[in-house]
């Protein structure tokens, strides 16, 4: 028979139940606690790297979509700008990461796992995030001028055809990404030692229909005829006093007639030689802005090269067949807020006045030198700016000396919207990458 115990006894037996079922019970809890308090950890660090992906995948797609053409060139680009914004030391193991293309829209998505640290007592390892990004390329209202070297220079090595290809394609580009091509209008300027703007300075079209008040002065009433060499071809001169040759010109100012001759060659030896009035004016005549691609692409595939340099004048004329007023009123008011202006100007060649004839008149009128065009370039380049005009510079070939890429470096908006295109396969990445960019980029989702 056992001995009955004490009181005393009693109560440290119980205490000791007691601790016991306590134990057992927080050691259930334990998980718990530690997973209550962990999982605002773990939560906050998938929240950061769900922040970061977002981020990689949407810098992905809009690098992708202004820069690359092929698939091969947008998987490409995805990749490097996914990888620039989220390294693979960083958080979060990326997988997956998938490029679709859907007619206008480009679609980047990516996945990560994220390690938990505290709720794996809850029996959940790891957390996965996905996220995704489309990117719409589509504009909205859209009016370029190409300003296109065609000297003489341009025949070397066929880089003519070069310039061809990279304008035709640029033009596609654009076309193709509109929604509606009346909202795409491009204008073409061929230059080389002076701007042929063609039969419009006599106030007609190319088919003789009324184009608009005419801007060249005609006294000896010739006829716009490119197969009469004592006709006249459609070169003009600027010789009206400086900064004329500078700006966005009004009714006022009035052409003359490109009419070469020899009489004020700075050699004196070729003075009294015989040249017939159109000598080293190019054919190729200005386009205004227009929405028929058909156009633009055939003016495009009649480029010839012959001339010399003068790239200021290009742009300037650039100028006027982009502005709203005369002689080319085309062009969108100045401030009209759904209509962008964008010019693109491409060289091969560092500026040179020559020594007979060129948009100047005869050399000994004005004596100037190159480095007088360089700075007339620098000051239309600034005057467009002014207008918020999106300035692109394109030098091609590596013939031009670093001063002259200077310039041109300058006269772009911003040092991202010049490119040195050395070789011809980098013309024509230069002209897609503009044509990419002048596309309206936008993150739909």
């Amino acid at each position: 028979m056992k001995k009955p115990r004490s009181f005393a006894q009693r109560i440290l037996r119980y205490l000791r139940d007691v601790t016991a079922v306590t134990a057992v019970a927080f050691a259930v809890t334990i998980p718990l606690v530690i997973g209550s308090a962990g999982m605002g950890v773990d939560l906050a660090m998938t929240y950061m790297v769900r922040q970061r992906l977002s981020h990689a995948v949407d810098a992905a797609a809009l690098a992708a979509a202004a820069a690359a053409t092929s698939g091969a060139d947008i998987q490409d680009k995805v990749n490097e700008f996914f990888a620039i914004n989220y390294p693979p030391d960083k958080i979060g193991a990326t997988y997956d990461l998938t490029v679709e293309q859907r007619g206008n829209d480009l679609v980047v998505s990516a996945k990560a796992n994220v390690e938990t640290y505290f709720i794996q007592v809850l029996g959940v390892s790891q957390v996965t995030v996905e996220e995704d990004a489309t990117v719409s390329r589509e504009i909205r209202a859209l009016e370029v001028a190409m300003v296109l070297d065609v000297t003489g220079s341009m025949s070397t090595n066929n880089n003519i055809a070069a310039l061809r290809n990279a304008a035709t394609t640029f033009t596609n580009i654009l076309f193709n990404s509109a929604t509606y091509t009346d909202t795409v209008k491009i204008g073409l300027v061929p230059f080389s030692g002076a701007v042929n703007v063609g039969p419009y300075g006599l106030g007609r079209n190319p088919n003789n229909s009324v184009y608009d008040t005419a801007f060249v002065r005609n006294p000896n009433n010739l006829s716009f005829n490119q197969n009469n060499s004592n006709q006249w071809w459609g070169c003009v001169l600027d010789t009206q006093a400086h900064p004329q040759d500078t700006q966005d010109t009004t009714t006022s100012t009035r052409w003359d007639m490109y009419r070469y001759n020899n009489s004020g060659a700075r050699n004196v030896n070729i003075r009294n030689n015989s040249a017939q009035p159109n000598t080293n004016c190019n054919r190729a005549y200005i386009l205004p802005l227009t929405s028929n691609r058909s156009t633009i692409l055939s003016r495009i595939s009649g480029l010839q090269a012959n001339g010399t340099t003068l790239s200021n004048i290009g742009m300037v004329w650039g100028f006027r067949v982009l502005s709203p007023e005369f002689p080319f009123r085309e062009g969108k008011p100045w401030d009209d807020p759904v209509w962008k202006k964008a010019v693109v100007l491409m060289t091969d060649g560092d500026n040179n006045i020559g020594d007979v004839y060129s948009a100047y008149g005869p050399w000994n009128n004005l004596r100037l030198t190159d480095s007088n065009l360089d700075q007339r370039l620098a000051q239309t380049c600034q005057n467009m700016k002014d207008k918020n005009i999106t300035v692109y510079t394109v030098t091609f070939t590596s013939g031009i000396n670093a001063t002259t890429k200077d310039f041109f470096r300058n006269c772009a908006t911003d040092t991202t919207k010049y490119f040195d295109a050395p070789s011809q396969t980098d013309l024509q990445e230069a002209f897609e990458q503009i044509a990419r960019e002048l596309s309206n980029i936008h993150l739909s989702q």
